[in-house]
C-alpha cells in the first residue's frame, strides 16, 4: 500500500494497484471457510407484465428482496406512454424529417444563446465533451451559414439546447428560468429531443461520422433526465451499449499520442471525451447491478490534463505543462472521480462473480479503497465548519457538490464491498467491522438525502419537483435505504427471538448501549427517509417509489411496536461526513427544528444546510 501514499503518486488503475484478487483458488484451501452468506448475493429475477428483468447482487430490488420478499409485490405496473419512445435512436422510430426541417426548428439566435449559455454555466460534463472555445467558434460560423454545418454538429446543438432546457427548469437565476418558461419547456424538451435523435439517423450514427460519441453522450444524458423519479436506467443502459462500440470504432480507447496526423489538442479532447466515457461505463454498472462494457485490457488512452478549457486551444503546437495539484479543474475532478469508479468497479466485479472471493480479498480492497479516497479528499475537502453557522457560505458551490459526489461514491462501494458479510450470524465476531461499515456508511446517504429534500422543497435552493430530476441519485438513496431496512429488520427479528413469558421483550434491553444507539440511529434515519418517498409518492411515482413506500410504513411499524423510536440517537456523525449536510442536535440535546410524520408521531431530525445544491446539473457523473 505503499504506493498509495507517496509524495507524487502514479493515477489509480486497475492495473497499478493490483485491483483483481490475490487468490483465485481459495475456495480449495480448507485451511478456513467464509460462513454462508444470504440468499440475495445471487440477484433478483422477476417476470412481470411480459418482461424479464435480472437485478443484480448490489442493486437495492435485490437487497430489499432478500430482506422481506412479500414487499415486492408482483402486481401489473400501468404503462406509461411516454416510455414508449424511449428507443426512438435504435429502432429508428422516430417521426421522418429531412435536414431543412430540422433547421427551420431552431428557435431565433438570442434564444439559441441565452440556452447554450445556461447549458455550460450549469454544468461541467459539457465541457470535457465539447470544448467551449472551440464550439463557440463552430457555433458562430454556423449562424454566419446554416447550411455549413453538419447534421450530427446540429444534432449536438440541439442535444445542447434540451440538457439546457432540463438543467434552467430547477435553477437559482429566476431571469433566465422565467425566460425558459414562457416558452412550455416541457414541450421544449421533447422537440429538442426529437430533433437530436433526428440528426443521429440522418447524420448515420452508425456509421460513427466526427461529433457522434459526444452527440450520442449528451443524448445519453438526456435520457438518463428523463427518467422519472426511480426508473431504472435499463433504456440508457441498452443506448450504451451502441455508444460504446461506436466509441471503439472511432478508436477513443487508444491514445491519440500512436498517431502523428492527430493534433496535440484532438488528442487531449479526446481524452477528455473517453474519461467521461469510462466514468458512465462503471455508473451504470453499478447503478444496474450488471457487468461493465469496457473492457479496460484493450485501452490506454491517458487521463486528460490537468488544465482548465482557456489553457486549450485548437490551434496549439504543443500542450502546455499540467496546472498545480491545488489547481481544481474539471479535468482533474473527473480523473479523481474515475480512480474512486475504478476501485468501485473491481468491486463490483468481485461482488458480482459466481464464486465466493475470502473475506481477507475483501478487506484488501476495503483497504484500497479508503487509502484512494483519502489521498484524493485534500483536493476538494471544503474547509473546516463556520463557527457561525447562520453566516453565509463563501465555499463555490461546485466544489462542495464535488467533495459530496465523491462521499457518495466512497459509501456506496464501502457498502456494496461489505453488504455480504453484513447479516452475517452474530457468532462470528470477526465480521462485525463489515456490519458498521455498511450501516454508517448508509447512515452517511441518507443525510445527504434529507438536505436534498429540504433544498428541493418550496423555498428551498431548488424546486419541490426537483427532486423528480435527482435521478442521478435516487438510486443511492434506494440503495441505502434498503440497506438499512435490512439492518433494522434484523435488529426486530433478533429482539422477537428474546422473550420473557413468551412475549418479545422490548429491543432496548437485550444488547450492549451502542447496539441500541445504532438501531436508533437507522430508525430515525428511515423515518427520515419515509418522509421523503411519502412526498415523492403521488400519482405520478413509479412502481420502485411505492415499493419503498410500503415497505419502510411495514418496518417501521414493526420497529414501533418492540419500543424503538423513544429515544434520540445522540452518537456522533462521521468525521468525513461533509459539513453542508449536517444533522447536529443543539446544545439542549434537543432538536431545534422538527417535524412530525402523520401516523408515527415520529420526530426527525432535521439538518442545517448551510450550502450548496444550487442546481440539477451541479451534479458531475
Amino acid at each position: 500500500m505503499g504506493t498509495l501514499k507517496q509524495a507524487n503518486p502514479s493515477p489509480l488503475t486497475i492495473q497499478n494497484i493490483g485491483l483483481w484478487p490475490q487468490n483465485q483458488d481459495h475456495q480449495k484451501d480448507g485451511s478456513r471457510q467464509d460462513p454462508p452468506l444470504l440468499a440475495y448475493t445471487t440477484g433478483y429475477f422477476q417476470q412481470l407484465q411480459g418482461r424479464t428483468s435480472y437485478f443484480g447482487s448490489s442493486h437495492w430490488m435485490a437487497i430489499l428482496q432478500g430482506t422481506k420478499p412479500s414487499l415486492i409485490s408482483e402486481e401489473e405496473e400501468p404503462t406509461n406512454e411516454a416510455e414508449n419512445d424511449e428507443l426512438d435512436l435504435l429502432l429508428g422510430c422516430s417521426e421522418k424529417t429531412s435536414r431543412e426541417d430540422i433547421l427551420n426548428a431552431i428557435p431565433s439566435k438570442s434564444f439559441v444563446d441565452t440556452l447554450i449559455t445556461v447549458c455550460f454555466i450549469n454544468t461541467d460534463n459539457e465541457a470535457m465533451i465539447v470544448h467551449p472555445q472551440t464550439f463557440r467558434n463552430e457555433y458562430d460560423r454556423f449562424w454566419e451559414d446554416p447550411t455549413s454545418a453538419s447534421t450530427m454538429w446540429i444534432g449536438l446543438l440541439f442535444a445542447l439546447m434540451c440538457l439546457a432546457v432540463q438543467y434552467q427548469q430547477f435553477s437559482p437565476d429566476e431571469e433566465r428560468r422565467l425566460q425558459i418558461a414562457e416558452s412550455e419547456p416541457g414541450a421544449l424538451v421533447r422537440l429538442y429531443r426529437q430533433k437530436t435523435i433526428q440528426c443521429l439517423i440522418l447524420g448515420k450514427y452508425f456509421q460513427g461520422p466526427r461529433y457522434t460519441v459526444e452527440t450520442l453522450l449528451l443524448y445519453l444524458f438526456i435520457e438518463t433526465l428523463r427518467e422519472e423519479d426511480t426508473k431504472n436506467l435499463y433504456g440508457p443502459w441498452v443506448v450504451w451499449g451502441v455508444l460504446v462500440r461506436i466509441a471503439f470504432r472511432a478508436g477513443y480507447h487508444r491514445d491519440g499520442s500512436h498517431f502523428p496526423a492527430m493534433s496535440c489538442f484532438e488528442a487531449e479532447r479526446r481524452r477528455r471525451v473517453w474519461a467521461i466515457l469510462v466514468g458512465w461505463d462503471m455508473y451504470l454498472s453499478i447503478q444496474s447491478g450488471l457487468p461493465r462494457m469496457i473492457n479496460h485490457s484493450l485501452c490506454d488512452t491517458a487521463d486528460p490534463r490537468n488544465l482548465f478549457e482557456e489553457d486549450l486551444d485548437e490551434n496549439l503546437v504543443d500542450l502546455p505543462p499540467p496546472r498545480s495539484g491545488s489547481a481544481k479543474t474539471v479535468s482533474q475532478f473527473h480523473v479523481a472521480k474515475n480512480q474512486l469508479l475504478s476501485i468501485f468497479g473491481a468491486i463490483n466485479d468481485l461482488t458480482m462473480s459466481v464464486n465466493l472471493s475470502p473475506y481477507a480479498e475483501v478487506l484488501r480492497l476495503d483497504n484500497i479503497l479508503t487509502s484512494a479516497y483519502e489521498m484524493i479528499l485534500p483536493v476538494w475537502q471544503p474547509p473546516s465548519r463556520p463557527h457561525d453557522l447562520s453566516a453565509p457560505s463563501q465555499l463555490p458551490a461546485t466544489t462542495s457538490v464535488r467533495y459530496t459526489f465523491l462521499s457518495f461514491i466512497y459509501h456506496r462501494a464501502q457498502i456494496v464491498l461489505h453488504r455480504n458479510y453484513m447479516s452475517v450470524d452474530r457468532n462470528h465476531g470477526q465480521y462485525a467491522y463489515s456490519r458498521k461499515v455498511c450501516i454508517e456508511a448508509a447512515l452517511v446517504i441518507l443525510r445527504h438525502q434529507w438536505t436534498l429534500y429540504l433544498e428541493t422543497r418550496v423555498g428551498g435552493r431548488l424546486c419541490r419537483h426537483g427532486w423528480k430530476f435527482l435521478s442521478l441519485l435516487v438510486q443511492d438513496f434506494l440503495f441505502a435505504t434498503a440497506i438499512l431496512c435490512a439492518g433494522l429488520g434484523e435488529e426486530i427479528s433478533l429482539a422477537n427471538t428474546v422473550s420473557t413469558n413468551g412475549a418479545p421483550i422490548s429491543i432496548t434491553g437485550c444488547e450492549r448501549s451502542n447496539d441500541t444507539g445504532m438501531r436508533d440511529r437507522m430508525f430515525h434515519a428511515l423515518s427520515s427517509s419515509y418522509i421523503v418517498w411519502l412526498q415523492s409518492n403521488d400519482s405520478e411515482s413509479s412502481r420502485e417509489v411505492k415499493i419503498v413506500v410500503s415497505a419502510l410504513r411495514h418496518l417501521l411499524g414493526r420497529a414501533q411496536e418492540i419500543g424503538l423510536g423513544l429515544a434520540i440517537a445522540n452518537a456522533p456523525e462521521p468525521s468525513n461526513f461533509p459539513w453542508n449536510a449536517d444533522t447536529r442536535m443543539d446544545g439542549s440535546g434537543n432538536n431545534p427544528l422538527e417535524q412530525r410524520r402523520p401516523g408515527y408521531g415520529l420526530e426527525v431530525d432535521k439538518p442545517r444546510s448551510v450550502d450548496v445544491y444550487f442546481g440539477l446539473g451541479h451534479f458531475p457523473i
